[in-house]
C-alpha cells in the first residue's frame, strides 16, 4: 500500500503540471481526513498492538493509493477495514475488520458496505450491500473515519490548495 502525507506530496509535486502528475500517480486515491483516532480494544487483532496507544489526533491528511495488495487482482475490488488482511488496513477501533469495498466499474468506481458494525456513508447517505457509484470528491464515512475519494486530477487540485 502506498501512502503519503498530503503536505509532503504537495511539496514534492509542487513544480509538476497536471499531465505529469497524472502519468506518475494516476490513482485513484483515498484521503484519510484528519480527526480523532480511536484505537481498537486490546482484545482485537490489529496491525499495531502493545503499550503506548492513546487517542491521538492529527491535523494532517494521509493519502492512500486505492490498489489491491500484491498478488490480488483488482477485478475483485479494494477492501478497506481494520484487519491486516485488507488491501487498505486502517487501525481504527470504529472500523469493522472488513468495512467497505471499492470496486472499479468501467470508467467509475463503486463502494459497498461489507456488513460493518458502524456503517458506511457516501456524501451523508447510508450505503448497503448494493454497490453505490462514487465520483471524485465523494466523501466516505466509515465508523468515525472520513475519507475523500479522488482521481489524480482531484488530488492534484487538493495539493494545490495545501501549497497556497
Amino acid at each position: 500500500m502506498k501512502s503519503y502525507l498530503l503536505s509532503w506530496l504537495a511539496k514534492k509535486h509542487a513544480p509538476s503540471d497536471l499531465e505529469a502528475f497524472e502519468r506518475q500517480l494516476p490513482g485513484p486515491w483515498l484521503v484519510w481526513e484528519p480527526g480523532p483516532w480511536s484505537p481498537p480494544p486490546l482484545d482485537r487483532t490489529t496491525l499495531l498492538s502493545g503499550p503506548g496507544r492513546g487517542r491521538p489526533t492529527s491535523d494532517e491528511a494521509l493519502v492512500l493509493e486505492v490498489a489491491p495488495r500484491m498478488g490480488r487482482a483488482q477485478l475483485t475490488g479494494v477492501r478497506l477495514g481494520r484487519g491486516p488482511e485488507n488491501d487498505l488496513a486502517v487501525d481504527d477501533g470504529t472500523l469493522s475488520r472488513e468495512h467497505f469495498l471499492l470496486r472499479p466499474a468501467g470508467d467509475t468506481w463503486t463502494v459497498e458496505d461489507l456488513r460493518s458494525s458502524n456503517g458506511t456513508r457516501v456524501d451523508g447517505l447510508r450505503v448497503g450491500a448494493a454497490p453505490v457509484p462514487i465520483a471524485s470528491g465523494a466523501r466516505i464515512e466509515a465508523g468515525s473515519a472520513t475519507f475523500t475519494f479522488l482521481d489524480a486530477r482531484g488530488l492534484f487540485q487538493r495539493m494545490r490548495r495545501v501549497i497556497a
